[in-house]
């Protein structure tokens, strides 16, 4: 991901999901801040496999289909409608604790 200072979004729903298409349209690498209590959800949809008292630290990065696996949490199930407009932008995604989503540009 570029350089260039991220947008920060923090987390609102369906509004927060429309703004992603606006923003990646306009060059824009973003940020969404995620409550606190979804880390634990996220590390499991993340790491199903973990033992039980693993630490909960996320650091993971990778294509749009990331967003398909948070959209698996309840209440991030809309971050499901972003994989095309992310695949479609070339754009990538980390995910890390506390919670946040970063949206970026991979290059060509």
């Amino acid at each position: 991901m570029e350089n260039e200072r991220p947008v920060n979004l923090p987390w609102h729903g369906h509004e927060t999901i429309a703004a992603v298409p606006v923003l990646l349209a306009q060059g824009q690498q973003l940020e969404i801040t995620l409550p606190a209590n979804y880390n634990h959800s996220l590390f499991a949809a993340l790491h199903p496999h973990a033992p039980p008292a693993h630490p909960e630290q996320i650091d993971v990065s990778g294509g749009p289909e990331l967003l398909t696996d948070i959209a698996t949490v309840a209440g991030l199930e809309e971050f499901s409608e972003l994989t095309e407009t992310l695949k479609a932008a070339r754009a990538g995604v980390r995910i890390v604790s506390p919670p946040t989503i970063m949206i970026g540009f991979t290059g060509s």
